[in-house]
Formats: structure tokens, sequence, C-alpha cells
């Protein structure tokens, strides 16, 4: 039997993706090319938020700096698939039973967008979506300095009528700066006693330079 693969081409440059060895002729969902593999650099930053496990998929690169403003700032909706393409059925597996629960933007910004960037680049893990939390008013992270930052507790709100007793849950976002977001998310969540809390998202700054600022 000879396999005869269809073209297919990358999101992010546009070129032709070689089909050179037996896992990119089966991977039906393969969407990025080897040259832009290597730019995105995934490396799996495994680290503490206080006593809960946290994952980091990616380095802020200029690259993934670049592509992730692409994405959410320019509403590049095909590059939803780029980020956990290479490893979504590994990650299916690991987080196997969890819940999302994604960090919200603000519902306005979403309308603007025509989706959350944050849900879609995940919904490749095929796990329960929680929406339950959200942004009550714009409140643009990348403007503000390490201290501004913290006010994020202001905007964050949960529905509380949510139970998540017995169920093992993952906060999702796309960067994680200074912790401030994701702890005000983390404060917000364990008040409504899961099981477990444990944080993935697709790229992790240095803190320090938002210190500076």
């Amino acid at each position: 039997m000879t396999l005869t693969p269809t073209t297919k081409y990358c999101k992010i440059c546009f070129k032709e993706i070689k089909i050179d060895d037996i896992c990119s002729i089966l991977d039906k969902d393969l969407c990025i090319c080897n040259k832009c593999q290597n730019e995105l650099e995934p490396i799996f930053i495994h680290f503490n938020i206080d006593e809960y496990k946290a994952t980091a998929i990616y380095h802020y690169t200029p690259f993934v700096k670049n592509l992730i403003y692409t994405y959410k700032g320019c509403f590049d909706y095909e590059l939803k698939d780029v980020f956990i393409n290479l490893f979504f059925k590994e990650m299916k597996i690991r987080y196997k039973g969890y819940a999302i629960i994604p960090v919200p933007s603000y519902i306005k910004d979403d309308e603007r967008r025509g989706f959350n960037h944050v849900i879609e680049a995940f919904k490749c893990l095929g796990l329960e979506i929680l929406p339950i939390m959200e942004k009550t008013a714009h409140h643009k992270q990348a403007d503000l300095g390490y201290e501004g930052r913290k006010e994020i507790t202001k905007y964050l709100k949960i529905d509380s009528s949510v139970s998540l007793i017995d169920k093992r849950v993952l906060i999702v976002d796309d960067i994680y700066t200074t912790g401030a977001t994701m702890r005000a998310a983390i404060n917000l969540v364990s008040k409504l006693n899961p099981k477990e809390i444990r944080v993935l998202v697709l790229a992790k700054t240095n803190v320090a330079d938002y210190k500076k600022s």
C-alpha cells in the first residue's frame, strides 16, 4: 500500500510542510513546518506558584511574543492550532480527568476579537471547559508595571454557585508574567473547593523585566 500525503502548509510561515518522515505522513493534524517548530522551542518549564504546580510550554521569546500578539492582538484565529499542535496527544494523557478553567479576557475584547484566545488555544486538549471566571473591566496588563499588575484582583470574579468539589482543575492562560493574575485566579478557584488545582500557560516571561518597569 502506497501512502500519498496531501500537501500541507505551515500556519505560521505559510510554506509547504515537508513530508519527510513517517510521523509527518501519519499525523493529519500537523500544521507547523520544521523551521517554525525550531523557532518555537517548546521546553516545558515546571515551577510552583506558592504550593501549586505550574507548567509553561515556552519561554516568552521574541518569536513566541510575536506569535501570541498576531493571534491575540491581530485576531488571526488560525494560529489557535500552533501552540500545542506538536504534543497535544501527550498532553491530553497528562491532564486526563482535569477540567479547564480559563483566565478570562474582558468580554468586550472577546467580542471585538470574535473568539476567546485562551479557550481556543487549549480546546484541542479535549477537556471539559468551565468558563466560570469573568473580567469585569478592561485592565491591559501589558501597559502596566510590576506594581500595577497586582491590581488585577479588583477585576476578576467567579461564579460562586458552581461546585468544584471532587474536581481536578487546570487553570490556563496565555502568558505568565509576575504571577499576579494567576494568583488571583487560584485564590478565586480555591474558594470553590476543588480536589486539585494545577496551572498551564503557553509562555512564561522573566519577571525581573517587569520589576524594573
